[in-house]
């Protein structure tokens, strides 16, 4: 993506993005710090930079500290997000956000779906579907 990020797509590192300049040497310690300022958005980081993505990967995948980096600036990225929807899920009326948060954090407590739940479920709303809407019966025959 050509110009990602600039100012007017709301980058966070306050410049605009370099266009890649050949040969530019990437220092390690500077990727370190752009991926822990950009949650581990490797393609801000080779902007912010002047490079392309392909070469900062490159540079992380044969440093064990910088995958190592990236990989905790994307678990921390994660954790936040995890927190958010949390907070929502208790500050909200959503039930279905709430239902996922259980289903997915609360397995040990019994809030695991299983096929047969989901089956019943699919029973349930055609029936359902059925009823409020007098649709023809779809275990009936067609008439044509």
């Amino acid at each position: 993506m050509a110009g990602f990020p600039s100012l007017s797509k709301g980058n966070k590192l306050g410049e605009r993005a370099k266009n890649p300049q050949p040969g530019v040497p990437l220092n390690k310690k500077t990727i370190a710090d752009l991926l822990k300022k950009t949650a581990g958005n490797v393609s801000r980081v080779a902007d912010s930079m002047g490079a392309n993505r392909h070469s900062v990967h490159n540079v992380i995948a044969k440093d064990e500290e910088l995958k190592q980096i990236l990989k905790d600036c994307r678990e921390r990225l994660i954790d936040e997000l995890e927190d958010s929807v949390f907070q929502r899920a208790v500050d909200s009326n959503d039930t279905t956000l709430q239902l996922f948060v259980l289903k997915t954090q609360g397995k040990h407590r019994g809030w695991e779906q299983s096929e047969a739940q989901n089956t019943a479920k699919d029973i349930a709303t055609a029936a359902f579907d059925f009823i409020v809407n007098k649709s023809k019966n779809p275990a009936e025959p067609s008439k044509q």
